[in-house]
């Protein structure tokens, strides 16, 4: 299972030696890959080029989970669904509204969150995402994970990856009506309902979430409630085939509290967001299309520290405002081009401005930034391919003077035939500070530069048989001025940052009713000065899926195996393991075609581990923050 240097080169020398030289010619009929139609890594995917292609032939690093999976496993939150992919990474406090969750891919946080290809990262703040957004799972009809850097197609933030949240776009006249309840005082209750007036689809959801004290692996209680509403609605219009205008709207109200006892704060807040999309689809031609897209976001996250000396204050205060605009291009030339052509201009807002700064506020009020791109996607004939991009980058606003900047990329891929493939790429990426890394009050350096850095890839898959496939990945990235923070002064500053790893996963398809994965990623990450090297992220991470699928039942069970920490800084008894196990269970039954049963366990075995420590900064073994032990779940869902 711990695959060796050896054994890696092993796996690739072999299934290669096996594919050329005794595999079947390239263009013989009847191929093995034919048999994969139905399979879920034959599906297309869009995230890699913007253009649709077949998961196996996207020359990158790309994982999908599918509605299928989200329904099965009811995942309640995109940290949920990004558990059970291979390197990525968590560092979550486990207690609602505290700093919300920072998720890595590769070692990076700096990550980009698209929803139908258009970007709702609001770049203004020091989070990734408001996790609300993306809350209704109901709406979700597949995720596409890009690991690696994509900076030069989709610009500042995608440097560890891109995650592509694809909404449902077909509805049928439906209702879903759905209600849980579980320990930890967990209570969740959705609703959505769906259809078609004419040429207009729609789709209107409403859900709350409700939580209270949990105990972690270890038996101790941690206070905290969370009260958490989203609600959104989805309008989208055919003009006619493959020309159609699609609204999205969605509204996020999270209320928090809890006691953070490692420093005896009682704290209390609230998480709101508002994002609207507007994205319209014109086909001009059967080989011209055009997207133009508009996202507006505002997020609001406040903590209040409730003394009882001193009475209430603002721990945290933060209130951004974000608005995109991007027009894309896309031509295609016979079957050997495709050419695809950009802009996007973002404006990020922090409307809770410092004044430490300066006094000439439309310096630090806000940060705006136009980039064009282009990408050729050029393939020579059946065999090679090779995609290339450029992207100008020219940043305004901050106290510090920003120069435009050039980024480019590659990609080249070969097939040696249907059932084996390869390929090589190189992306540079362009990182501007957020404007909480800027004038956050108590952590921000209005001086900081932009991140810039080289990302390799090299990347190699190959069907061992019809209904298994093997990939394998490697990447290797340097970052010059990477912005992180610095434990010394206590700020964000500009620093070095090298990190390189591989990643390792087999999917297999027993038959109609069993499939497993499993994955495996080792991950070498250092900097100078930032926090990341002291054990935060695994040295060797595994996930494990397995699901059974049979007349009325629906099964699934996925895992993670935590196996050692990264870091040359790493404290003696800094965290409760190095070494750990997590283990979840859900089960489906259909009653009948309308009714569903479920049930779902988290943390079967009640793993004691924590993501966030104060143990190895000036603490003492047991200061850190548990995350929930065991779990459950049981609930029922109503389709009319």
């Amino acid at each position: 299972m711990f695959m060796s240097k050896k054994f890696l080169v092993a796996c690739i020398l072999s299934t290669t030696s096996l594919s050329v030289w005794g595999g079947q010619a390239f263009a013989e009929e009847g191929s093995r890959g034919e048999s994969l139609k139905n399979y879920v890594l034959d599906e297309y995917v869009v995230t890699a080029t913007k253009t649709e292609n077949k998961i196996f032939d996207a020359n990158a690093n790309i994982s999908v989970i599918t509605k299928a999976d989200i329904e099965r496993m009811h995942y309640e939150s995109l940290e949920d669904v990004l558990r059970t992919v291979t390197n990525v990474q968590f560092l979550n406090y486990g207690m609602p509204g505290y700093n919300q969750s920072k998720v890595r891919i590769n070692g990076s946080d700096n990550i980009l969150v698209l929803m139908d290809g258009v970007r709702v990262s609001n770049s203004a703040t020091g989070l990734q995402y408001p996790f609300s957004l993306v809350d209704n799972m109901d709406n979700i009809e597949r995720i596409e994970i890009l690991k690696g850097s994509s900076a030069v197609l989709y610009g500042s933030d995608a440097k560890g990856g891109v995650i592509n949240i694809i909404t449902k776009k077909h509805t049928t006249p439906k209702t879903k009506i759905s209600a849980s309840s579980g320990n930890f005082g967990k209570e969740e209750y959705k609703i959505s309902t769906e259809g078609k007036l004419g040429d207009t689809s729609y789709r209107i959801y409403g859900q709350k979430h409700l939580s209270g004290n949990y105990e972690d692996g270890a038996g101790i209680e941690w206070k905290a409630h969370d009260n958490a509403e989203n609600t959104g609605i989805m309008l989208r219009h055919e003009f006619e085939p493959g020309s159609n205008i699609t609204l999205n709207y969605t509204h996020g109200n999270d209320e928090f509290a809890f006691l953070d006892h490692l420093y005896n704060q009682n704290i209390n807040g609230y998480a709101k967001s508002k994002n609207l999309q507007l994205v319209y689809n014109q086909k001009i031609s059967d080989t011209l299309t055009n997207t133009l897209s508009y996202n507006n976001s505002r997020y609001e996250h406040v903590g209040i520290l409730n003394d009882p000396n001193w009475g209430a204050s603002n721990f945290w205060n933060n209130h951004y405002k974000s608005r995109v605009i991007n027009d894309t291009l896309i031509k295609t030339f016979g079957d050997t081009h495709t050419v695809i052509l950009g802009i996007e201009h973002f404006k990020a807002e922090n409307l809770n401005p410092s004044k430490n700064w300066t006094t000439r506020e439309e310096y630090y009020q806000s940060m705006e930034n136009t980039s064009y791109f282009l990408q050729d996607e050029w393939n020579f004939d059946q065999r090679w391919k090779l995609t290339s991009g450029i992207r100008y980058d020219s940043p305004s606003g901050g106290l510090v003077e920003i120069d435009s900047n050039i980024s480019k990329s590659f990609n080249l891929g070969y097939k040696f035939n249907p059932e084996t493939n390869i390929y090589v790429a190189y992306n540079d990426y362009f990182i501007l500070p957020s404007m909480y890394q800027l004038y956050d009050t108590k952590y921000g350096n209005a001086k900081l530069l932009p991140e810039k850095g080289k990302n390799y890839e090299l990347g190699f898959n190959h069907m061992l048989d019809d209904k298994t496939m093997l990939n394998i990945h490697y990447f290797n990235r340097n970052s010059k001025q990477n912005i992180g923070f610095s434990t010394e002064s206590n700020t964000y500053i500009n620093d070095n940052e090298k990190a390189h790893g591989f990643d390792v996963q087999i999917d297999k398809q027993f038959d109609d009713t069993w499939n497993a994965s499993i994955g495996y990623s080792r991950l070498s990450y250092a900097n100078k000065r930032g926090t990341t090297n002291y054990g935060y992220l695994p040295k060797n991470l595994v996930t494990l899926g397995v699901t059974y699928t049979k007349d009325k039942w629906d099964i699934g069970i996925d895992g993670k195996g935590f196996l050692g920490r990264d870091g040359n800084n790493i404290e003696s008894h800094g965290w409760p393991s190095d070494k750990y196990w997590v283990f979840n269970v859900s089960a489906n039954y259909k009653m009948n075609k309308n009714l569903k049963l479920f049930a779902k366990c988290n943390n079967i075995f009640n793993q004691e581990y924590a993501e966030q420590t104060n143990a190895i900064w000036g603490g003492k073994p047991g200061d850190w923050y548990g995350m929930p032990g065991r779990n459950f779940i049981l609930g029922a869902e109503l389709t009319f």
